[in-house]
């Protein structure tokens, strides 16, 4: 005879509370069925696999943790532990949420690392998850990026999935025709293909030959491409020197040239105009800041532009220097000049 019968369930809220505090105790070691792990490349250069461990509630707040395991590609600094939060409210504002979350979520890992809010150089603990927001606003369109951003991701795209991290037992040619790169980029077919027309003209890719009866974005890196960005992560050699040598070098005068371990036999010819000069000198008086001391200079610079060329600038050139002892740093550019009035010439 039967007695008694009862039904349990866990529910949806029960499964994220066990899921997350697998995770924070370390034990998860692999994710739900859906997991996947894949490698990932941005605008900026860096390369990195995201794993999707799983989904979790958010500490008694209205919404819900993403946890991911990202794993640095480009120079190994090791895995970060990383966590999106997208509250329950964004959720409700967000059209077609499920079938979107999974591209989102990704480019906005791509972009914290764009935007230096997350970094493989930054210390964290092993144990800890870094929070990122996931928000509504990161499901809406993106603008376009620019043609130069675009073509710097194939370049990047191109050299580590198609060189550095291709699998063995895949063809040669990769292919763009991704929608979660365009999406990061906020980009299309026909964006991608024009500047991958572009840098296969430039000896970057090598297009593939296989007819298609649509746009095709299947290419190959060259080693141009490969040697090009290699090459700019290389450490730059300094040049070897034997002792250090100081010279101090001087040069007065206008026109002056510079001569190592050599002869100047040029001529140096110059002709400046004393009124240009005087004209240059109040432009830079009218930037002092004492009116007084500024019409005191100006003056004297009047009573020395009339005694130009008489015998009387001599006197007329002491009092300037006299008024204008203060300011000689603006003034200083024109004493060869002042100087070669004096001498008559």
């Amino acid at each position: 005879m039967l007695h008694a019968a009862a039904n349990l369930e866990i529910t949806a809220r029960g499964r994220e509370t066990l899921s997350t505090t697998a995770i924070r105790g370390g034990n998860v070691m692999h994710g739900p069925s859906n997991t996947n792990s894949n490698i990932h490349v941005t605008v900026g250069g860096e390369c990195f696999e995201a794993s999707y461990i799983d989904v979790g509630n958010a500490d008694g707040r209205d919404g819900v943790l993403y946890y991911f395991k990202l794993r640095d590609l480009v120079k190994d600094r090791g895995l970060r532990n990383v966590s999106l939060f997208r509250s329950g409210m964004d959720k409700v504002f967000v059209e077609n949420y499920n079938a979107r979350i999974e591209t989102v979520r990704l480019n906005v890992l791509r972009r914290a690392f764009d935007s230096n809010t997350f970094s493989f150089e930054a210390p964290v603990a092993s144990d800890r998850f870094h929070e990122l927001p996931l928000k509504a606003t990161d499901f809406k369109p993106r603008q376009p990026a620019s043609d130069e951003s675009i073509r710097r991701f194939l370049k990047m795209g191109g050299y580590w999935l198609g060189y550095k991290y291709l699998p063995a037992e895949h063809n040669a040619f990769i292919d763009f025709d991704c929608p979660n790169d365009l999406d990061y980029l906020g980009a299309t077919v026909q964006l991608f293909a024009r500047n991958l027309k572009l840098l296969s003209e430039q000896g970057y890719f090598r297009a593939s030959s296989v007819p298609s009866n649509r746009i095709s974005l299947k290419v190959i890196p060259t080693a141009k491409l490969i040697e090009e960005v290699e090459a700019s992560d290389a450490p730059k050699k300094s040049r070897p020197t034997e002792g250090n040598v100081t010279q101090n070098i001087h040069l007065h005068g206008s026109n002056s040239r510079l001569n190592l371990n050599s002869t100047d036999n040029s001529v140096n010819i110059a002709s400046i105009s004393n009124d240009k000069t005087f004209v240059q000198m109040r432009e830079v008086a009218q930037t002092i800041a004492s009116e007084s001391e500024r019409a005191n200079i100006i003056s004297r610079l009047d009573e020395l532009e009339s005694a130009s060329g008489t015998a009387g600038f001599t006197v007329a050139y002491q009092h300037f220097i006299a008024t204008a002892a203060n300011y000689m740093t603006i003034f200083g550019p024109f004493l060869p000049a002042l100087t070669k009035m004096l001498s008559g010439n």
